[in-house]
């Protein structure tokens, strides 16, 4: 390292036209003395005793280094804060130095809290060689229902906007019980310890050669929390020009959030409920749109009624003619095979609220009554 500035020196000397033999020979010693000891101290005590010294763009270039250019390596960081973050918890570290204060900021995610990322700073000041822990505490990021295991995903990004510093990275949520997974940007601002968060939320799909996820759904930025700032809209920027993220048109993700609503509040419709739960549909979901030109609508005096396939499932739509609402009022898996599928087959109304459900099950075919006003199921 000091080969290196000897040579920055005698580039900048060079650059400046400087004659050394011109200098004092106390001048010269100074320096030397100062670049020996390389502290603070030394080098303000040179610049003060000779402002216009052609060493001066050595001593403020070594000046500012001291002050704010960290010694250590990401994986420096990393090996130094794992002795204070709970062992086998994944993390990512950060090192900087701010007025020759090295830090380290550390961002962890605990496995008993899925929904939160744990903050470390870590700080070594001048003259000490221990390192100490001055801030440690969990914060919520994204939601992670039915969720049971995260990692870490893409590399981490550190950047500065208007002198304040940022990091960035990114971990995925999953489901062992299903393919739902959410990609979640964090961004991290220590200087106002400023914490944001988008979710990409939706189902894995089979990743392609080379790609380490891949993953079909929709961002929640529109509902994310200080998108005006340019830090949370550079972190919706990388989201949206992620190629593993494969996103869905909005009347679809609509439907299909709708879908599991449902199914998520009705667990025991194809068994033993006597009554399900309905939601109001979305105006702009494909379930709604896709309604007028559905074929095999029937309709009594207070509602219109189809069976549709759509995104993997069969579904029954109802429009309330009172109130000019649409409503999911029935989902299940899409029969895939007629022969061993439970196939839902037929709807008439029997009463201005009540429809009869035809299915088909194998060799067997049986019926179920839906009160579409008091949302009781009679088998």
């Amino acid at each position: 390292m000091k080969g290196l500035y000897g040579v920055l020196a005698l580039l900048l000397l060079t650059a400046a036209g400087f004659d050394a033999s011109a200098q004092s020979r106390a001048e010269t010693r100074n320096y030397r003395k100062a670049i020996e000891k390389a502290d603070l101290e030394a080098y303000d005590r040179f610049l003060s005793k000779y402002p216009d010294s052609a060493y001066g763009a050595d001593i403020a270039a070594r000046r500012d280094t001291l002050l704010s250019i960290s010694p250590y390596s990401e994986a420096d960081a990393r090996g130094i804060a794992s002795a204070f973050i709970p062992s086998g918890q994944q993390f990512r570290a950060f090192a900087r130095r701010v007025d020759a204060v090295d830090i380290i900021h550390a961002l962890a995610l605990p496995p008993d809290s899925l929904d939160c990322v744990h903050i470390y700073r870590l700080e070594r000041r001048p003259g000490t060689a221990e390192w100490t822990e001055t801030q440690s505490y969990g914060v919520y990021c994204a939601a992670a229902d039915g969720m049971d295991s995260r990692a870490f995903a893409d590399s981490t990004l550190s950047y500065e906007i208007r002198g304040e510093r940022f990091y960035q990275l990114d971990y995925i949520l999953g489901s062992s019980e299903s393919g739902a997974r959410s990609y979640v940007g964090v961004c991290y601002g220590p200087d106002s310890d400023f914490i944001g968060c988008i979710s990409f939320e939706g189902e894995a799909l089979p990743p392609q050669e080379g790609q380490p996820y891949r993953i079909s759904g929709r961002s929640n930025e529109a509902l994310a929390p200080s998108m005006d700032t340019p830090q949370m809209r550079l972190l919706a920027k990388s989201i949206d020009d992620n190629p593993l993220l494969e996103e869905i048109p909005l009347p679809d993700y609509l439907t299909d959030i709708s879908i599991e609503w449902w199914l998520d509040n009705n667990p025991d419709a194809q068994g033993k409920a006597s009554g399900v739960k309905v939601n109001i549909l979305d105006p702009q979901s494909s379930l709604v749109q896709g309604f007028a030109s559905a074929k095999g609508i029937v309709q009594s005096s207070r509602y219109r009624a189809v069976i549709m396939d759509i995104r993997g499932y069969s579904v029954i739509v109802a429009y309330q003619k009172d109130d000019g609402n649409y409503v999911l009022a029935w989902a299940e898996p899409e029969s895939k095979n007629h022969r061993t599928d439970r196939l839902l087959n037929d709807i008439r109304f029997i009463d201005p609220n009540t429809l009869n459900m035809h299915f088909y099950h194998g060799s067997r075919d049986f019926s179920y009554r839906l009160n579409l006003a008091s949302k009781k199921v009679t088998r």
